[in-house]
């Protein structure tokens, strides 16, 4: 459990990365947002169940 909360958290830092990027590109601010919670959740999703 501890390492997915830690690949959460470390995907949502890069993809707030990205999201900052984008924003640069003129998005706006929701994609620092949307960055962070796709960063955070891909990782877990391509992931699947624990255990598995």
């Amino acid at each position: 459990m501890g390492k997915r909360i830690m690949i959460a958290v470390v995907g949502a830092g890069i993809g707030s990365l990205v999201g900052l990027l984008v924003s640069f590109l003129g998005a706006g601010n929701p994609a620092l947002i949307v960055g962070a919670i796709a960063g955070a959740v891909i990782p877990l999703v391509v992931l699947g169940q624990p255990g598995k």
